[in-house]
């Protein structure tokens, strides 16, 4: 069988690493590729969710300032204030999963498993 001169077994062996090691690397690639997509989105989400936190304590700050000069009363005026993030933190708790897991799940698997 003429095919037989053309692959001997040392070939095959050496043309099957070589494959392998090239699937090896191609997956290595595309992790390093999906961990670097996905530390970027969350070190951004990170930075926008600190600026955030820093603007809203400054106009709860205001608020509280605000509203107690026109109740009257600045403790309550803050526990006003208070009461309301106290309400958004319960809406945000209860569409956690909506809001952050489905989007990092989503955002994992277009990475992970995207078609070319």
């Amino acid at each position: 069988m003429p095919w037989r001169r053309l692959w001997k077994k040392n070939d095959m062996e050496s043309e099957v690493r070589k494959y392998l090691d090239l699937r090896i690397d191609e997956l290595k690639l595309k992790a390093v590729d999906g961990l670097s997509v996905g530390v970027s989105r969350i070190l951004s989400m990170m930075v926008l969710i600190m600026l955030g936190a820093v603007a809203l304590f400054a106009f709860a700050f205001g608020t509280v300032l605000l509203l107690g000069d026109i109740i009257g009363n600045w403790a309550a005026a803050a526990f006003i204030i208070g009461s309301v993030f106290l309400v958004f933190l319960a809406i945000v708790l209860f569409f956690w999963k909506k809001l952050f897991i489905n989007v990092f799940v989503k955002l994992f698997i277009s990475i992970f498993y995207e078609t070319e």
